[in-house]
């Protein structure tokens, strides 16, 4: 049995299984045509065969609107952790993630656009200062 500590879940069911995911182990969803990985932040990656990153992003505002907030889209392709953003260099069309885990700090990078990149910084701005 697992016990989730006071941490929001998402649920996203589909014909073969139910996951719960907390919010603040996904690190960022990736669209992969029509389907879509879920990057958690312990480096694991989970496949959903049948959801788009726009339908997990439905389900989100659905499910836990007032806690997705921390969700921003990046361009077409990316959901990101806004929690987890270490270093956003749009000339170099880079983001960085930090993760702390266990006692470890790890980096995740990814590549998007410097336009994309600009705009989640722009976002972040103003989710500081709201």
């Amino acid at each position: 049995m697992v016990i989730m500590k006071n941490q929001e879940v998402l649920v996203i069911k589909n014909k073969s299984e139910v996951l719960y995911l907390q919010l603040d182990d996904i690190l960022y969803i990736q669209a992969d045509r029509n389907y879509s990985n879920i990057i958690l932040a312990d480096g694991g990656v989970i496949n959903t065969l049948t959801y788009q990153r726009a339908e997990i992003a439905r389900m989100m505002e659905e499910q836990l609107p007032n806690s997705c907030k921390q969700f921003v889209l990046l361009g077409r392709s990316y959901m990101v952790n806004t929690g987890y953003v270490l270093r956003i260099q749009p000339s170099k069309q880079l983001l960085t993630f930090c993760v702390n885990r266990f006692g470890t700090t790890k980096k995740v990078s990814i590549k998007a656009t410097a336009k994309a990149l600009a705009e989640l910084a722009e976002k972040m701005d103003s989710i500081q200062t709201s």
